[in-house]
C-alpha cells in the first residue's frame, strides 16, 4: 500500500502537477480509444476571394451567435461580419475609433452570457461591448482587486465563462534601467472585466538595452486555452509537452491529462517563417529587437477548441506535419474527462503552414485561406523574401463536419 502511494506521488511530481492539489493525472495511451477516422466535410458557403463582395483584411477570430450566425472579427479593419447560414452577409458590428462601439485593431472577442459581444483591443487594453443589433454597450477594462494601477494592460484572448469572461493578456511594467517587466496572466474575471481568479502567469523581462525576442519568452497560452460551456477551462501552459490542465474550480486544476506524442524538427521553411511572425510582433514594441531567436521545434500543441457537444479538439504540431493521405490536418478529440478519444483527420490540400483553422462551438469548421500572410501584410512584414508583390485576398471557407 506504501510503495503505490509513493508511486501515485512520483506520477503526479513527473507530470508536473502538486499531489496538495488533488489534482486528478489521467495518462493516455498514444493510440485514441476510437483510432482514427476521415471526416466528411461539406461546404456550406465561402466568403471573401477574388469574386466575392465581401473584402477581409486579417480575420482574427471567429465565434458562432445564438442565431447560428458566423461573427468573423476582422483586426485590420476593426469591425465585425455576420454571416448567415447561407453565406450571406447580414451586418457589420463596430468600427475603427475611440468612441461608443469602436475600436482599433481588436485582436479577439468573445460573446458574453448576456448575448452582448465584447471585442478586446490589445493596446490601450479595453473591451468593447456590443449589442446585437449594433448599438454601443458600454466599455469596460481587465482590473485586478488591490492593483496600484501602475501597469499597462495588453488584452490577447477571450473565453465565454458564465461567470463573465476569461480573460488572457500582459501586465506591464517598468523596472528602470531600460528594462520592463511583463506578467502573462490568465484569469477567470467578472462582466465587467475584473478578475475574480487568476489560473496561470508567467514572469518575462524584456531589457531594452539589448532586447533579444524570443519564442521561448514571449511563449504563453495564447492559442493552447479553450473554455466549454460549463464553465471549464482548458489550458496547455508548456509549449513542449503534450499536458492539458483542466480548471473547473476557482483554484488550482481538477483534471491534467497528456498523452505520448513525438514532434518533428522544424524544416527550414517553418524557421523562416516563425521568424517573420517574431518579426511582427516585435514592431509593436517601442524599440526595435536586436535579435529574434526562434526553436528548433515548433510548440506540441497549436490550437485548443471546445464544441457544446463536450469535446475537446486540439491541433498539435505532428498532426499537422505528418496528416495521411489526401489531408491536410488530423485534430485530437478528447471528452471532458480527458479521455483521448479519437483523432480526426481532415481532407483537402489547405496549407496549415500558411492557412488557418478555426473549430466552432457548433462542430463546423471554417479555414481561412491565406491567414499568414494577412498577419504578415497587417504586420507590414509581408513578402519579405518571397518575390512576390501582391498576396491572395483572404476567403473564409465554412465546413459542416460528420464523423464515420
Amino acid at each position: 500500500m506504501k510503495i503505490r502511494a509513493i508511486m501515485a506521488l512520483y506520477l503526479l511530481l513527473a507530470a508536473g502537477v502538486s499531489a496538495q492539489t488533488g489534482t486528478v493525472l489521467k495518462d493516455n495511451p498514444a493510440t485514441p480509444a476510437q483510432g482514427q477516422t476521415t471526416a466528411l466535410l461539406t461546404e456550406q458557403w465561402r466568403a471573401g476571394g477574388d469574386d466575392d463582395e465581401v473584402f477581409f483584411g486579417n480575420i482574427a477570430s471567429a465565434r458562432v451567435d445564438p442565431q447560428g450566425d458566423v461573427l468573423l472579427l476582422d483586426s485590420q479593419l476593426s469591425r465585425v461580419v455576420a454571416i448567415s447560414a447561407q453565406g450571406e452577409m447580414k451586418a457589420t458590428l463596430g468600427r475603427e475609433g475611440d468612441g461608443p462601439g469602436e475600436i482599433r485593431r481588436p485582436g479577439d472577442m468573445l460573446l458574453a452570457p448576456d448575448g452582448t459581444l465584447c471585442l478586446l483591443q490589445g493596446f490601450p487594453g479595453r473591451i468593447v461591448r456590443i449589442h446585437g443589433d449594433g448599438t454601443p454597450a458600454g466599455d469596460v477594462t481587465y482590473s485586478r482587486p488591490g492593483a496600484d494601477g501602475g501597469q499597462f494592460v495588453v488584452l490577447v484572448r477571450g473565453l465565454p465563462h458564465p461567470r463573465g469572461m476569461v480573460l488572457a493578456g500582459i501586465r506591464m511594467s517598468f523596472a528602470g534601467a531600460g528594462k520592463s517587466i511583463q506578467d502573462y496572466f490568465l484569469a477567470v474575471c467578472d462582466q465587467d472585466g475584473l478578475q475574480l481568479n487568476e489560473l496561470l502567469t508567467k514572469q518575462s523581462i524584456i531589457d531594452y538595452n539589448d532586447f533579444e525576442l524570443s519564442e521561448a519568452g514571449m511563449d504563453f497560452i495564447w492559442s493552447r486555452c479553450a473554455a466549454a460551456a460549463d464553465g471549464t477551462v482548458y489550458a496547455a501552459a508548456d509549449r513542449n509537452a503534450y499536458r492539458i490542465a483542466a480548471y473547473t474550480t476557482d483554484e488550482d486544476p481538477t483534471l491534467a491529462f497528456t498523452r505520448p506524442v513525438v514532434v518533428p524538427d522544424r524544416t527550414s521553411d517553418q524557421k523562416s517563417v516563425a521568424h517573420k511572425i517574431l518579426e511582427g510582433v516585435g514592431g509593436n514594441y517601442p524599440v526595435p529587437p536586436r535579435r529574434y531567436v526562434v526553436e528548433d521545434k515548433p510548440p506540441v500543441i497549436t490550437g485548443m477548441w471546445c464544441t457544446d457537444d463536450g469535446l475537446l479538439w486540439v491541433q498539435t504540431s505532428p498532426g499537422i506535419n505528418t496528416p495521411p493521405s489526401g489531408c491536410w490536418d488530423v485534430l485530437d478529440v478528447f471528452d471532458g474527462q480527458g479521455t483521448f478519444l479519437r483523432q480526426v483527420a481532415l481532407p483537402g490540400s489547405y496549407d496549415p503552414q500558411r492557412d488557418s483553422l478555426q473549430v466552432l462551438r457548433d462542430g463546423r469548421l471554417l479555414i481561412i485561406t491565406g491567414a499568414l500572410d494577412a498577419f504578415l501584410n497587417q504586420q507590414a512584414v509581408a513578402g519579405q523574401d518571397s518575390g512576390e508583390d501582391e498576396t491572395t485576398p483572404l476567403e473564409v471557407i465554412c465546413y459542416g463536419l460528420t464523423l464515420n
